[in-house]
């Protein structure tokens, strides 16, 4: 069927005949195109799904080859779609769903060979089989649940319907502590029991938080995987800490509250998790003071992922996580997301408002480049260059601010609107009561439905102001011509950015002047010409309070100032 893409497998031959079928097809697959391999083995289960022929252990054994050989390929696909998640959106969605699919086709082909094995004429013939398959789809089901997370989507309750189920009929065959390897090279990996893979998949919904990215999520997942070996599930709770999970219920782990009862019920403590998590923890900030260079940098990134994973998983919780008290509110407000929809929407505004003369005198600024090379040009806004930039212009009853504090606002959307909003997006929102826009960024994103979706906000500015940039020629001969105090012949090619007068971030004020400008345009030490109506200042970029891979927040230094003519 695959011959002309496969060139070492026969016409009419069955890869998933058996596993050493399976070996030979898998060689002959496209070793470069990690995506072109997945997209080859979903179509060899659709064709085995398709299949009058029933399944017996011959095509089972070729599907744990399959599963086994095709992790490495999995881990490149994770690792391909967050790095691509800022830089190349359109790649990062193809990858997540080649992904996807896959975990899909996996948990589709366990679930029948569970069913087959199952069955009381087949179950002696399969009983040996029986505890690694359940491991397997139960793993799967752990895919789904971190590739969702990673979109901050939830389960639905039928979801976890599934998940339960598996689990529990595992239980009831005493299978769920048996130790399982997929593949054919028994003993040659680590060996994990359908329990563990269970509770794996318990704590990846549990760190569906809202505040950590992919790759944060990739790497502290990856630390929960070893960490959570030593958790077991039992009947009878050993403390009055911890979390218990309704094995016939449509939810995920719950926080013990000393109220909950039932025969159902399994508790866990994650005592010697959150143990392991408070070790390495210190151990991270202890090598701050020592390590210098980059590995001082990755270790405080580290640090800070599992300080806000912990919360999620302590066994007690008994600190309140929000910093400023909130006053609640349902505000209908417009809301531009992306730094260049920000500055479509501040310019326009500019223009249209007739401001009086002494905020136009203290606001209207215009920046200019004063040396440095030529830099590559700021593309122009594009509905499709960024997950960001997609989110167009929607109407105002769509969004609405529920909440605010001194230092964020929580808002949201229904309609669909905003399900591709991201953690670190720079975000105006102009509440309906209110004149000017606050500027934000997205600490927490929390997809309630399709429908409806959730975002804090921490407030970095209550008042901003768009800025033109010019490269800056060197004038020749004092030739040039005058424009307001500014030499128009040395202004080079435009790009925009953000002032935001001091104070700015309200919970911990800064007293120094700041711009944010696209990242491609910052350089540490790089002057520009920041002009207003009365006086010309050549200032300098300085230290970074926040980048991210479009935008930068960035302090400047006033070098000079001279009165403008």
């Amino acid at each position: 069927m695959f011959a002309f893409l496969t060139p070492g497998a026969r016409v009419g031959s069955d890869p998933m005949a058996s596993a050493k079928s399976a070996a030979a097809w898998l060689a002959d697959l496209p070793s470069l195109d990690i995506v072109a391999r997945q997209q080859l083995v979903l179509r060899a289960f659709d064709a085995i799904r398709q299949s009058p022929r029933p399944l017996d252990t011959a095509r089972v054994q070729a599907l744990l080859h399959v599963d086994a050989a095709l992790g490495a390929d999995r881990r490149k696909l994770f690792k391909q779609y967050v790095e691509t998640l800022d830089s190349a959106p359109k790649v990062a969605e193809r990858v997540w769903q080649a992904s996807f699919d896959l975990a899909q086709a996996f948990i589709g082909a366990y679930q029948a060979a569970i069913e087959t094995a199952l069955e009381p004429s087949s179950y002696a013939r399969w009983k040996a089989q029986v505890p690694v398959l359940f491991a397997r789809l139960i793993h799967y089901y752990g895919t789904d649940a971190k590739l969702r997370v990673c979109r901050h989507e939830h389960w639905i309750p039928a979801k976890w319907v599934e998940l339960h189920r598996a689990y529990l009929r595992a239980c009831e065959l005493g299978l769920e502590r048996v130790p399982t390897l997929p593949g054919a090279a028994a003993g040659a990996g680590t060996q994990w029991t359908i329990e563990q893979e269970y509770i794996y998949v318990l704590l990846i919904e549990q760190l569906n938080t809202g505040n950590l990215t992919a790759a944060n999520l990739d790497w502290v997942l990856t630390q929960f995987r070893a960490w959570s070996r030593r958790l077991e599930l039992v009947a009878m709770p050993k403390s009055m800490e911890g979390f218990f999970i309704d094995i016939a219920g449509r939810t995920g782990l719950v926080r013990r509250t000393g109220q909950d009862s039932g025969a159902m019920l399994r508790y866990l403590d994650t005592t010697p998790l959150c143990n392991q998590l408070d070790m390495t923890l210190a151990v991270l900030r202890n090598s701050e003071a020592t390590d210098q260079g980059p590995v001082s940098a990755i270790n405080q990134q580290r640090a800070m992922i599992l300080e806000k994973a912990r919360p999620a998983i302590a066994p007690n919780l008994n600190l309140d996580m929000r910093r400023d008290p909130r006053i609640s509110c349902i505000h209908a407000a417009r809301v531009r997301i992306g730094l260049a929809r920000i500055l479509i929407e501040l310019s326009a505004q500019e223009r249209a408002d007739a401001q009086p003369e002494e905020t136009r005198t203290s606001e209207q600024i215009e920046v200019y480049a004063v040396a440095g090379a030529a830099r590559p040009q700021l593309r122009s806004a594009n509905e499709n260059d960024t997950l960001s930039e997609s989110l167009a212009q929607f109407p105002e009853s769509l969004w609405q601010v529920k909440d605010r504090s001194v230092a964020g606002l929580r808002i949201c959307a229904s309609g669909g609107v905003g399900q591709t909003l991201m953690l670190g997006a720079l975000v105006a929102v102009r509440e309906s009561a209110r004149r000017q826009w606050a500027l934000g960024v997205v600490r927490r994103v929390n997809k309630l439905s399709t429908d409806e979706v959730e975002a804090g906000l921490s407030v970095i500015a209550e008042r901003v102001v768009a800025v033109g940039l010019h490269t800056l020629r060197e004038s020749r001969d004092k030739l040039g011509i005058e424009v307001n105090g500014v030499d128009a012949l040395s202004l080079g090619p435009r790009f925009d950015g953000l002032y935001l007068p001091p104070p700015s971030r309200p919970d911990k004020p800064l007293s120094v002047k700041t711009v944010i400008v696209p990242t491609q345009e910052y350089t540490e030490g790089r002057r520009l010409v920041l002009t207003t109506a009365r006086s010309i200042y050549t200032v300098a970029l300085r230290q970074l309070v926040e980048q991210r891979a479009d935008w930068s927040w960035v302090a400047i230094q006033v070098v000079e100032k001279k009165p403008r003519s």
